[in-house]
């Protein structure tokens, strides 16, 4: 994959002002009432930042900034196919003629000389394009701008209200105010000789990936005494060098810059590549999967592990090693109405257990690493006790392909094959007793495709599970700052068995920052998208994240690169639904004045009885309700006065009911109404944003290799001494966030490549340290 920083490179000049006057109708300079009307969204409680940078930011557009371009040509290089690319330069090209634009507008161009009004009404146009195409490159370039705009235009993305720097939040939930020490790890990198030969390293163990089960599976087999070579093409950053910001965050620790798009362009995927995986920048959630889901492994693939109490011994091994528990938790306002909202709905509302080992961790910015070393993921806990049993590790090294000793029979891994990735430099890595591919649910199925001895393995990389998600957002009358405090602490189970077989949806709240935010912020013309994004601070969004009944594929493109064929099946689109509909009632009940979903052509509901015309907050109440609302139903009783009556009977420690969180009525025939638009436009393909942080099940265990790429214990079907020991594993979807199956699953698998061995049992078990920090 060639990165391009500056437009000029990959685009001519004719085509870069085409970019321009699209950015320009999707994030355009306003003036007079247009400007006003934005800024009259401005919460009378903004920061003095927010205040300062208001106007400029209602002024400003994209094409007001050319650099941006180079901006928006570094994330798209960074996250697009050789194909997607093609197609944007094909479109631009056309676009740059007037015949070409004729074709595709029905206006005479080229297309930067038509006003931007006219601009505007035809991307509208092709939002909601009966021709997929067209649907696909609106709906692709909207989002590719306002990410880009939202996270390298540094004025823009404070005048959010979001903060810059690292996250401070969490020292005011902590009486220790310093941070805890990061551990002082030593990497091969350092000790190589000079030169531009390929470079050959030996070990017993190769572990491809240092993540949720890479760094698992090395904690346990360097315990028993085996020399292990973890192996990791992402870098490691110290906790003292996260920033705290999106464009260093996604860009220095995510896969494609934090946006890989699938090959249809339809869900968009967040996937971890640092040291650490997924474990590093993940959310904190420590879930367990359903008994439903456990069953159904064991009986429907064979895998009788999930099923026994060796399954449920690892869940538990892997919880207490990182102080998972739910007792510390601080819910910040965000989680906080999720289950207000929740409980007043009836809704099976539950605190998500957090790898925190026993610190409150009120941190908001955990997405981009922990600076308090609180969260115990990889580099605090297994990884950690990998390099104190003697483990190695070598990071920015991307292995290609495994290699193999073709004479033996059955086949025999002896080792791996890549590249320094800032250098390019050959490595061979021989393994002599077993090597562990653990490079999660994207990156092992490419490995081993690009492999050519296991072309005979016809299921790698079938059955790819992205839990996709899409998301609905309230708007309140009082601040929340949804980048504050736990990322996501709370989760709504109403929707997890739509299909009483097992498949539904769980609703969460996502890890606000304002890139993240800007795609899944209805657009229904870019003045109100520019508005609505001013009031970022007095909202917060809801995830509908589906338990995917219905897989797709990783493939490789002709460079060798993973790709990603999925789409949102009709069954799993149900399943979506459902759970919007529940999120806009959870809004709706916790007190929000506008609910919008993430659907073009839904309008937002405005909760009030007259929406305001402005949408501007009411400046005699500071951005709080008035005193003199009402309960639904009970118009005689000031709800002001009724918070006890609010506050739900099931206590949920660590939650508060913010005093203006006044209930709307989801029987109401204007809400009714507005539901059941939402139902009539659905969530087609391009209809909705569609987005997914978790990847499972592409090489899935089975007691057959017609089932699956691996067989029940985490071998490669067909091969001796290899393995896979990471999320792609997983039989089917896990329904909750996979983190912690995956490190159980982990821990299996390094048992039996240990056994395989002959390695020394494990003198360890469940009273080692829990939560290192903590000391739990």
């Amino acid at each position: 994959m060639q990165i391009y920083h500056r437009a000029s490179d990959l685009f001519t000049e004719a085509q870069r002002k085409v970019l321009l006057a699209l950015g320009d109708a999707i994030i355009p300079h306003l003036e007079g009432e247009e400007a006003a009307y934005v800024l009259s969204h401005l919460p009378t409680d903004a920061s003095d930042r927010q205040r300062e940078l208001a106007v400029d930011f209602a002024r400003t557009g994209f094409a007001d900034r050319p650099e941006m371009l180079d901006n928006f040509t570094y994330q798209a290089t960074h996250s697009l196919s050789p194909t997607s690319l093609g197609q944007i330069n094909l479109l631009l090209h056309t676009l740059s003629y007037a015949a070409g634009c004729l074709l595709l507008t029905g206006h005479i161009g080229p297309f930067d000389t038509l006003d931007r009004p006219t601009r505007e009404r035809i991307l509208m146009a092709w939002l909601s394009s009966p021709i997929p195409l067209l649907r696909k490159g609106a709906s692709g370039l909207r989002g590719l701008y306002l990410l880009s705009w939202y996270r390298f235009c540094q004025p823009a993305w404070e005048a959010t209200g979001y903060p810059a720097g690292p996250a401070t939040d969490w020292q005011q939930a902590e009486a220790d105010k310093e941070a805890a020490e990061a551990y002082p790890y030593v990497f091969e990198n350092d000790s190589l000789l000079p030169g531009e030969g390929p470079v050959e390293l030996y070990t017993d163990i190769l572990v491809v990936g240092s993540g949720s089960g890479g760094g698992v599976a090395a904690a346990h087999l360097s315990k028993r005494g085996l020399n292990v070579l973890v192996v990791d093409k992402g870098s490691y950053i110290h906790p003292g060098d996260y920033s705290g910001r999106e464009d260093k965050g996604y860009m220095d620790m995510y896969e494609c810059g934090g946006v890989l798009p699938t090959e249809d362009g339809s869900v968009t995927v967040l996937a971890g590549s640092t040291f650490g995986g997924g474990s590093t920048i993940n959310w904190s959630a420590s879930l367990k999967p359903r008994d439903i889901a456990r069953r159904a492994w064991s009986e429907k693939y064979g895998v009788k592990y999930y099923a026994s109490p060796a399954f449920t011994y690892d869940l538990n091994y892997v919880c207490h090693r990182m102080g998972a528990s739910t007792a510390p938790i601080q819910h910040n306002k965000a989680n906080s109405l999720l289950a207000i909202g929740a409980q007043r709905l009836g809704h099976a509302v539950d605190p998500v257990p957090q790898n925190s080992g026993g610190h409150v961790h009120y941190c908001g910015k955990c997405q981009f690493g922990c600076i308090a070393g609180q969260k115990q993921g990889g580099p605090v806990t297994w990884l950690r006790d990998t390099a104190e049993n003697g483990g190695k590790f070598l990071v920015k090294c991307d292995i290609r392909q495994v290699l193999f000793d073709d004479k033996a029979n059955p086949r025999k891994a002896t080792g791996a094959v890549g590249f320094l990735t800032d250098s390019r430099r050959k490595v061979v890595i021989r393994a002599t007793k077993a090597v562990i591919v653990a490079s999660g649910s994207i990156n092992t199925p490419a490995v081993l495709l690009r492999t050519p001895t296991l072309k005979y393995n016809k299921r790698i990389g079938k059955g790819l599970s992205l839990h996709p998600v899409t998301c609905v957002t309230g708007y309140y009358d009082f601040p929340i700052n949804p980048w504050e405090g736990g990322l996501l602490t709370m989760v709504d189970n109403a929707c997890e068995f739509i299909d009483p077989t097992g498949w539904g949806c769980k609703i969460e709240v996502i890890a606000s920052s304002p890139s993240i935010h800007s795609p899944y912020v209805a657009y229904d013309n870019p003045v109100n998208h520019k508005a609505r994004m001013l009031k970022y601070p007095h909202s917060f969004t809801l995830i509908v994240l589906v338990r995917d009944r219905d897989g797709g594929e990783v493939v490789i493109d002709g460079n060798g690169d993973a790709r990603l064929n999925y789409s949102v099946s009709k069954h799993d689109r149900a399943s979506m639904l459902a759970g919007v509909l529940r999120s806009t009632e959870i809004h709706l009940m916790a007190g929000a004045s506008e609910i919008a979903t993430a659907q073009i052509g839904v309008p937002t509901f405005h909760t009030r009885s007259a929406p305001r015309s402005t949408g501007s907050l009411n400046a005699q109440t500071n951005g709080i309700a008035p005193k003199t609302a009402v309960i639904p139903g009970l118009d005689d009783i000031n709800a002001a006065n009724s918070l006890p009556t609010l506050s739900e009977t099931i206590k949920i420690p660590g939650v508060t009911v913010p005093e203006a969180s006044i209930p709307g009525d989801p029987t109401s025939p204007a809400f009714v109404a507005w539901q059941n638009k939402i139902k009539s436009v659905g969530l087609g393909i391009y209809t909705a944003t569609v987005g997914s942080a978790h990847q499972m099940a592409s090489c899935r265990m089975s007691s057959h290799p017609r089932l699956g790429a691996l067989d029940s214990e985490g071998r490669v079907w067909g091969a001796k001494n290899l393995w896979v020991a990471d999320a792609s594993c997983l039989p089917e979807a896990s329904g909750v966030n996979p983190m912690v199956t995956t490190m159980a699953t982990a821990q299996y698998v390094a048992r039996n490549v240990g056994r395989e061995v002959g390695a020394p049992k494990p003198e360890f078990g469940f009273g080692g340290s829990a939560g290192r920090i903590a000391q739990l």
